[in-house]
């Protein structure tokens, strides 16, 4: 596996910059639509042949740009080469740094696949993606399977708290509006939504939890003002830094995703995970083929490996991510989705107006820290 990293490899030119500004940083995102393939994903799958079914086995090329967990990207690549004898040339990156670059390599592009992100982050480029519904979609949870064509769901997520069992005392911390208790101000660890796709997945959350994800939803906006307000001024560096920040004590709790969670409480550290009382969600990370790729039998056969049960137990009881497909080992910790209390997201809604929320946001900011 040949792996580079994006910041070595990035075009020169001030086009491929302005556009990685407007790209956004989403790594895991937004729930897909519940039930069956619709129109759109029909059509797709008619529009997409399937690779045949030695494509790729001959070995051949793959380019993959990734903005997912290095522990995905080791995970998967090694043994996708192995199996298929493809040399898999890596470059990792942001989400919206690597969609970017896609767009500016225009009818040339180097990258086959796009493998990380979310579908927010991909319908601000569609345009780039080729469709391709995978031959394994039927083995997905309906809610995950592809409705869109360029889309591909792959491994889920969701929003929860990470607590400091050491720190946390008799403070209750259940839900969101515990996060509103005084005793917790300047000591709640949350990076800045605008730059965190795991933050940006907790405001929209919350306001799907008090009174609907719109942009006029009054009481689901005060709430967040009311936690950014007891942040105290505090804002983490990154996703990262937030739940660190209360592994190594120095917060009481973090808003932040369930891998993280989970693979902080089986690595021994003082911590206990809590999905919000009011209801999380389940987001998927998806995938997806790069239009007038070079290598694009291999790419579907990438993405048919990924949707796979062996990739798919991989990612729930070696890398502690939640599969899109239920007929895998879930190991005894993985607590089982149906004990979950989960929200209904309006994706559609993020995807139309990912900016506007990320403005309102900063305005609830800064009309609190005006500094």
């Amino acid at each position: 596996m040949k792996h580079k990293n994006l910041i070595a490899l990035l075009l020169a030119g001030a086009m491929v910059l302005g556009l990685a500004a407007c790209g956004g940083n989403s790594e895991p995102s937004p729930a897909g639509s519940s039930g069956g393939a619709s129109s759109a994903g029909q059509a797709a799958a008619s529009q997409s042949s399937a690779p045949s079914e030695d494509a790729g086995t001959t070995g051949g090329q793959l380019v993959v740009y990734s903005p997912a967990t290095e522990g995905q990207i080791n995970a998967v690549i090694p043994l996708f080469e192995e199996k298929y004898g493809i040399d898999v040339e890596v470059i990792t990156g942001g989400t919206g740094e690597l969609l970017a670059r896609v767009d500016a390599e225009g009818d040339n592009p180097y990258a086959d696949v796009i493998f990380g992100g979310g579908e927010s982050s991909y319908a601000e480029y569609k345009h780039i993606f080729q469709d391709y519904v995978s031959t394994e979609d039927s083995n997905l949870l309906p809610e995950f399977r592809n409705t869109l064509g360029y889309c591909t769901n792959y491994c889920i997520d969701s929003a929860i708290l990470i607590i400091n069992t050491d720190l946390v005392g008799d403070v209750e911390i259940n839900g969101y509006m515990d996060l509103l208790n005084p005793e917790l101000k300047g000591k709640i660890s949350m990076p800045d939504p605008t730059a965190s796709s795991s933050a940006m997945m907790h405001i929209e959350t919350i306001l799907s939890d008090f009174g609907g994800l719109t942009l006029e939803n009054e009481e689901g906006w005060d709430v967040v003002g009311q936690i950014v307000a007891n942040l105290d001024g505090k804002l983490a560096s990154g996703s990262s830094a937030a739940w660190k920040a209360v592994a190594d004590g120095e917060m009481v709790v973090a808003l932040s995703y369930e891998e993280a969670g989970i693979v902080l409480a089986r690595d021994g550290a003082p911590v206990r995970v809590v999905y919000p009382e009011e209801g999380t969600v389940f987001t998927p990370s998806t995938s997806g083929i790069v239009k007038n790729c070079k290598n694009l039998d291999n790419a579907k056969l990438f993405i048919d490996f990924i949707l796979g049960q062996e990739v798919q137990n991989i990612f729930c009881n070696d890398l502690d991510v939640r599969p899109v497909r239920d007929d895998v080992s879930y190991p005894d910790y993985f607590r089982p989705a149906s004990d979950v209390k989960t929200v209904y997201l309006d994706q559609a809604y993020v995807n139309d107006h990912k900016e506007e929320i990320a403005d309102k946001y900063m305005d609830i900011y800064m009309d609190v820290y005006p500094g």
